[in-house]
């Protein structure tokens, strides 16, 4: 190849050059977020960085806040201001005002939910839970949820598994707290967030099938029927009883487990971001992974699964923008090598680009 035809090509191989380090550049950014995504699969705090990072923008964190205040969430709306807190992003003024008027009703409104949670164990928020759990420890409100669906049995109605398996294992496990002078009140009070949950309809579809076969799995039927016959003649005593053994041995692990990352999502989160979680999780393992997230980052959970929802817990994969950045990137990439190989291979011969001879 001439020298002048060399240099008839060198502007070509430049403008090529350039246009694979501007396709490089811009395709950079969302691919490395899209792998940052894919290495941080098992970590959740990680994976909801990652996640925030892509997402959250001034725009949805205002669309979320007011989302929540629109339907009177005070706690939700709470958790966007800690949220917004760690990503430098805060409320306006009239956002501001309209939060602290809900704060004003939430107090008002604590008495009614403790008794409220007391008598059905159905209602949200941190009275209602206490008032259920008060309930559930004396074995009053787990007594009464295996009532409640004996007599829809009795009246041909569908039975809720899920509840007969949690409101059992809630009796055994109640009675191990007693005995164990507390020590078990975390995966107690757990299960009362779960059943309670569960009642309210707000337990995800694949999470509750999984719950369903756990229980009945877990439970002896006729041993269950002994004792809902003693509730029923008011003997609470030998209805707990009754209710304990019919538990198989064993089978209380799982909702131990379940029970006990509940109560940790709960200390950080509240009941609400309990339920939150619930509503995304499908099965105990997913539970455990926002017990984690929720211990690394406390009131601003609830923000993140309004969010990001069930991809603050688990890889969903990378969406078609993402694929297509990171090939985009690498594809440039390797065009770059070959055009620096070729470079290379032109300046250590010291002959023109090419390889033709003058």
């Amino acid at each position: 190849m001439s020298v002048i035809a060399s240099r008839a090509r060198a502007p070509i191989l430049l403008a090529l050059t350039a246009a694979l380090l501007w396709l490089a550049a811009t395709s950079f950014p969302a691919a490395f977020d899209g792998v940052r995504l894919a290495a941080a699969r098992d970590d959740p705090v990680a994976l909801a960085d990652a996640g925030l990072d892509q997402t959250l923008t001034p725009a949805r964190f205002s669309a979320g806040l007011e989302s929540a205040l629109a339907a009177g969430d005070a706690d939700l709306a709470e958790s966007f201001l800690a949220l917004g807190r760690t990503r430098g992003l805060a409320p306006t003024p009239e956002q501001q005002g309209r939060l602290e008027a809900l704060r004003a009703k939430a107090g008002e409104a604590a008495v009614e939910e403790f008794a409220e949670g007391f008598l059905h164990g159905a209602r949200e928020g941190g009275a209602a839970f206490a008032g259920a759990l008060a309930g559930d420890l004396t074995g009053y409100g787990d007594v009464r949820d295996l009532w409640n669906e004996a007599e829809k049995g009795r009246r041909g109605e569908k039975t809720d598994e899920v509840v007969i398996g949690l409101a059992a294992a809630g009796l055994a496990l109640s009675a191990a707290t007693w005995s164990s002078v507390g020590a078990l009140l975390p995966a107690r009070s757990g299960l009362t967030l779960v059943k309670s949950a569960r009642k309210a309809g707000r337990l995800s579809t694949p999470l509750a099938k999984t719950l369903s076969a756990a229980a009945a799995a877990a439970v002896d039927r006729d041993a269950l029927s002994a004792g809902v016959s003693a509730a029923a003649r008011l003997d609470l005593a030998a209805a707990r009883a009754a209710v304990i053994k019919a538990i198989r041995p064993g089978a209380l692990t799982g909702f131990r487990a379940l029970g006990e990352d509940a109560a940790a999502i709960y200390r950080r989160a509240g009941a609400r971001g309990v339920r939150d979680v619930l509503a995304v999780a499908e099965d105990g393992a997913e539970v455990r992974k926002a017990a984690r997230l929720a211990a690394a980052r406390g009131g601003a959970t609830r923000a993140i699964l309004a969010t990001l929802g069930r991809g603050a817990l688990v890889f969903l994969g990378l969406t078609t923008a993402a694929v297509e950045a990171v090939f985009a990137c690498l594809g440039a990439l390797l065009g770059l090598a070959m055009l620096a190989q070729r470079f290379g291979f032109w300046l250590g011969a010291g002959l023109p680009l090419g390889r033709g001879k003058e």
